[in-house]
């Protein structure tokens, strides 16, 4: 695990993925590229002085650092401030690597990984390093989210699915606006209806406290050790 270092990084990039959260790519402007452990989160410090803290959505070794930004509150919130005024080139101070619900990466056994929502950052960080590891491996990762246009990073797990034949991706609206053929109700009861052996399973979740701790019951209920069990909720 890398050690915590305060990073000066700027902003080099933007990138939509639905219609409330965006991409954002930094890039270190000032010593090594950032050494972590897929699932750590950062501290951001923004122009404004505004303290955040997210997780981390880029893959160890990666020359930048991503995070996925979520709008949320009124118009003076901090997510607005990043989403709508902060530009490309703009300075940002990073203090990272944190958080201990990292990718155990002497674990060779299946892997569960649920996201909620912009919790799909370090779920997406620990599914890709953890396939780059060993391509055989058994990973299950379910995205749950309210509607369709809260989807991302689709088509980028429905390849890895392809390629990948113990890799399997599977979104779960929660509350569809509209007729859909995807599966529906909340992502622990899909996790329930799908898997019932956990035997030498690591499990990965981030999101909403209540997915987070609904998705956690369920596993100790199914004989997961709390050991075994690696959460962020926010």
């Amino acid at each position: 695990m890398g050690e915590v270092r305060e990073i000066k990084c700027e902003v080099e990039a933007f990138d939509k993925l639905t219609h409330d959260t965006r991409l954002i790519r930094l890039t270190v402007s000032d010593g090594p590229p950032l050494a972590f452990k897929a699932g750590q989160y950062a501290k951001v410090v923004y122009p404004n002085a505004v303290e955040k803290y997210y997780s981390i959505a880029s893959l160890p070794g990666d020359n930048g650092i991503e995070f996925h930004i979520r709008r949320s509150g009124d118009g003076e919130s901090s997510s607005h401030y990043v989403l709508d005024q902060l530009s490309i080139g703009d300075p940002v101070m990073v203090t990272a690597p944190m958080g201990s619900s990292y990718f155990r990466d002497e674990h060779t056994g299946p892997i569960l990984c649920v996201a909620g929502g912009s919790g799909m950052a370090p779920i997406r960080s620990i599914a890709e390093t953890a396939i780059a590891k060993d391509e055989r491996r058994e990973i299950h990762l379910y995205f749950g989210v309210r509607d369709e246009r809260d989807i991302y990073f689709e088509e980028r797990f429905s390849e890895l699915a392809r390629s990948h034949a113990n890799f399997h991706f599977t979104p779960v609206l929660s509350e569809p606006l509209g007729v859909t053929a995807r599966r529906t109700g909340f992502v622990h009861e899909a996790v329930a209806a799908d898997l019932s052996d956990f035997d030498d399973w690591k499990v990965y979740l981030c999101g909403p406290p209540v997915m987070v701790e609904s998705v956690a019951d369920l596993l100790k209920d199914r004989g997961v050790s709390e050991g075994d069990i690696y959460a962020d909720a926010y």
